[in-house]
């Protein structure tokens, strides 16, 4: 198989061995975008190469699922109903990010902001004394998490399911 073909291209059918391969392929480029996200890429670039690895990703998942799906003899809709849900909260991630990555300083890293930040949340969200703000903290965070949560729970989905002839 073509390993250029198995990330762009929807054609053929996928085994489970290679569903899982591909994947943990996808997932580790995904994990290993988050560096474009440090103080140096962002001052120089922006959050821009992040988006454009997360869309090369996003795609590459949607190609990966939608072959494992016909080799399964399921319909491809899923799969792409779930990449689209996904691509909509990477979109609004990445406009929160321009936000906050707008005049970053190459020679402030901002890693440590980020761990107030989430700090911060983390006491916010499991601090009882705040009453109806909490719940209300709390189901965002949950909607936040929901694509991430959807499309892991949809890959062990498709990659379980049986080959059929």
């Amino acid at each position: 198989m073509d390993p250029i073909a198995l990330f762009t291209s929807s054609e053929g059918r996928l085994g489970r061995r290679h569903f899982w391969l591909a994947l943990a392929a996808v997932y580790l480029v995904s994990v290993a975008s988050q560096w474009l996200l440090t103080a140096a890429v962002t001052a120089r670039s922006g959050v821009w190469p992040f988006a454009l690895v997360q869309a090369g990703v996003l795609w590459a998942w949607t190609v990966v699922h939608i072959k494992r799906l016909r080799d399964t003899g399921r319909l491809a809709s899923a799969a792409i109903a779930i990449a689209v849900l996904y691509g909509l909260a990477m979109g609004l991630i990445v406009l929160l990010l321009a936000v906050f990555f707008t005049d970053a300083d190459p020679a402030s890293d901002t890693s440590p902001l980020g761990l107030l930040l989430l700090l911060a949340i983390l006491g916010i969200l499991f601090s009882p004394d705040l009453g109806a703000f909490t719940v209300i903290l709390q189901m965002l965070v949950l909607i936040a998490c929901l694509p991430v949560v959807i499309s892991a729970l949809f890959s062990l989905y498709a990659g379980l399911r049986r080959s059929v002839p």
